[in-house]
């Protein structure tokens, strides 16, 4: 399923993308009066965001981007890395490996390279579902840190996990599926798309180019595994600012009745009204 490719409604009024192709998603919001409007009314610069995308997995990109974008209350440019794109651009080259379970397993990697190593930029899996403003995430960026990210102790059981793609286990699993980079850190650099496609998996995703005190710790509630990670009751530091359905989500025949899969499907249908509304 593909959503209309500019629009989104957001409390019922139409809001337009700067680019109507969709290569990226630009809003900004006025503070003073809660509305929000097309990129090109305020110079601010926008939080850039890039969404990891896989075809068979289209309509949770939608339903990702879409709670971001309607909880946002700062700009944010979203991007959605497209491996057919990379190729095409001759950015991505590295063939998929048996253990691959998407399309963006290697590709996220690019991210400081696709910011231009400059600023802040964060890259998130398309599983995602978020519940709180990406303000409060960007918010805790440090300077002191190449990277930031959740810092799993997570071993899965399973053997197998969305549409039966394999299961691998490995250190620091799932600390790459959400990541703030700060892409003019100099050790950021190293990440030019020639190592990202000869590198190992072990390089990447246990981000062996950096010393360990280089990364940073977000609390767990911005990558809340589901079927991993609980809330507390009455505890609000553990209910999830960010639900990553890592197992596989309600989008899957198989995993339509995980935990937080209502969540999710009240969302999709938000997201679906909306569209429904632009194409009246």
């Amino acid at each position: 399923m593909s959503a209309p490719n500019s629009v989104v409604f957001l409390n019922g009024e139409e809001v337009k993308s700067r680019n109507p192709n969709r290569q990226s998603d630009v809003f900004e919001m006025n503070v003073s009066n809660g509305k929000v409007y097309p990129n090109n009314v305020s110079h601010s610069k926008p939080f850039k965001i890039f969404i990891g995308y896989d075809p068979r997995e289209d309509l949770a990109y939608e339903v990702c981007r879409y709670s971001m974008l309607k909880r946002s209350s700062i700009p944010v440019e979203i991007v959605p890395i497209k491996q057919p794109e990379l190729r095409q651009n001759g950015l991505y080259w590295r063939e998929r490996g048996k253990l691959e379970s998407t399309e963006f397993s290697f590709s996220r990697f690019l991210t400081p390279y696709l910011a231009n190593y400059d600023g802040w930029a964060m890259f998130v899996d398309c599983d995602f579902l978020y519940l709180a403003d990406v303000k409060e995430l960007r918010d805790l960026v440090d300077d002191n840190y190449a990277i930031m990210c959740v810092q799993h102790d997570y071993a899965p059981k399973e053997t197998t996990k969305m549409d039966g793609a394999v299961q691998t286990v490995y250190p620091r699993k799932n600390w790459s599926s959400m990541v703030l980079y700060n892409c003019g850190h100099p050790k950021n650099r190293v990440l030019t798309p020639e190592i990202v496609n000869s590198e190992s998996g072990a390089f990447l995703h246990r981000f062996q180019w950096l010393d360990d005190h280089e990364i940073g710790s977000i609390p767990f509630v911005w990558n809340f595994l589901v079927g991993h990670n609980k809330v507390v009751e009455n505890n609000r530091s553990t209910f999830p600012k960010a639900i990553h359905y890592t197992l596989g989500g309600p989008w899957f025949e198989s995993w339509k009745n995980c935990e937080f899969a209502d969540l999710w499907v009240n969302e999709m249908e938000e997201y679906e009204k909306a569209m429904e509304k632009k194409v009246d």
